[in-house]
């Protein structure tokens, strides 16, 4: 009976030591890892792109990890201070200056020259997102900015021109009331006009910023009239105009879930392509895209997107850099763009590659939109933080609470008051 468990046993061992020979295995520092996030479809694509690689490069072994993108800052400089992080990660561009911060990525802008990468085919903005105190730590996969789909179907019911590609706010406005319907006739609204998205695109198209420079410092720049304006726009449509849906709360875009685009109850979304893998499977009504409305100051909205980083602590460097120029080449970027989320962050590739003739609905618009002002959040370390609380300190008129000036009279003492903090700090060290 010994015997039988003894042969057992050994058959176990054999197994698995066969299972494992039939596996490449290397030491550590000859296996980079890669990080990636986002969609199911985008992790897949991920696969197949760094798939390619390795046939073409079948020297370089690595292993491609898909993390819960929600973790992935934490994970990562949790990794990075304990010496065993990822060779390459991908990050949002809201948390490059967290993770540059701590001096343990790889500053890029010396390879970019040296490799001759293309960085004027790149739209500017998608370059800048990734770039901490003057130096370039990332290439971006995919970036894209707001812009907005409409309901055709409403427009034409209700004889309403579509947006144009120089239409204004007050445009908007005047075709979101027409659009905003008590259908019943029971004075609840059935449709909304517009859902409007955040504040900040509106205060930059109104010519404000949050902060501004003086004496080479950060300090709050809420108390510009033309922010108060912008936020008051802004808080009017739900308010005073009641042609934008409730939203469960500030701290999210989205209108309540019984009014959404997709339900046909709503006329406007300003979004951004990323809604499109949601919107292209509507059959209950045709939708277009537009650009976002210009406001006094023009067309300025957001910048949104992610690209690759490199652990400065990675065994090799060179080859991380190489895999990275594969991951992001146009030739990748061009296959991203199939999927349909997001824009590839050269020009020429989203020229090519984005705009489908096969489609209903303009992808030229989100083209478009990345040649006009779009803008970035300060990187700096603290920026994330100090916007939560700026959005605190105006839930009350957000919400309709309290007026805008008061509201903003409050987060702009709120604001000066956390960056004298900051500054103070700054000046001790």
């Amino acid at each position: 009976m010994l015997f039988f468990r003894l042969a057992g046993g050994f058959a176990v061992v054999l197994a698995l030591f066969v299972g494992v020979r039939s596996v490449d295995w290397f030491p550590p520092e000859e296996m980079l890892t890669v990080w990636v996030h986002g969609s199911p479809q985008e992790a897949q694509l991920y696969r197949r792109i760094a798939d390619q690689y390795s046939r073409e490069n079948p020297e370089v072994r690595f292993r491609l990890e898909v993390v819960p993108g929600r973790n992935v800052v934490q994970k990562l400089l949790t990794g990075m201070d304990a010496g065993h992080a990822p060779d390459i990660c991908v990050l949002h561009w809201r948390t490059m200056a967290q993770v540059a911060s701590t001096g343990q990525l790889l500053p890029i802008d010396d390879l970019v020259r040296r490799d001759k990468v293309d960085a004027d085919d790149y739209y500017p903005v998608g370059l800048q997102a990734y770039r901490y105190n003057g130096q370039l730590f990332g290439l971006p996969v995919k970036g894209s900015t707001i812009t907005c789909f409409y309901n055709k179907a409403l427009f034409d019911e209700y004889g309403v021109d579509y947006p144009t590609s120089d239409w204004t706010w007050d445009e908007m406005l005047e075709k979101a009331q027409m659009l905003t319907v008590d259908i019943d006739q029971d004075g609840l609204n059935d449709v909304y006009g517009v859902s409007p998205y955040d504040i900040a695109n509106y205060v930059w198209s109104g010519g404000g910023n949050f902060l501004r420079k003086e004496n080479g410092r950060f300090v709050s720049n809420l108390d510009d009239p033309t922010v108060q304006e912008a936020v008051q726009f802004y808080v009017d449509l739900f308010f005073k105009h009641r042609i934008s849906p409730p939203r469960p709360g500030v701290r999210t875009d989205a209108p309540m879930s019984t009014f959404t685009f997709e339900a046909g109850r709503i006329a406007i979304d300003i979004s951004g392509p990323w809604r499109i893998p949601q919107y292209q499977f509507l059959d209950r009504f045709e939708w277009d895209t537009a650009l976002f409305p210009r406001g006094p100051a023009g067309r300025k909205t957001r910048y949104a997107g992610v690209g690759f980083v490199i652990w400065k602590g990675s065994k090799q460097p060179e080859v991380a850099w190489d895999l990275v120029k594969h991951m992001v080449g146009p030739e990748a970027t061009a296959e991203m763009a199939g999927i349909g989320s997001d824009m590839p962050p050269q020009r020429s590739v989203s020229r090519r590659a984005f705009v489908r003739e096969d489609t209903p609905w303009a992808e030229e618009s989100f083209v478009k939109s990345m040649d006009y002002d779009v803008h970035l959040f300060p990187q700096e370390l603290w920026w994330e933080d100090l916007y939560r609380r700026m959005l605190d300190e105006l839930d009350g008129a957000l919400s309709g609470r309290e007026s805008v000036e008061s509201a903003l009279a409050r987060a702009h003492r709120t604001t000066n008051d956390y960056l004298n903090r900051i500054h103070a700090d700054e000046a001790a060290l």
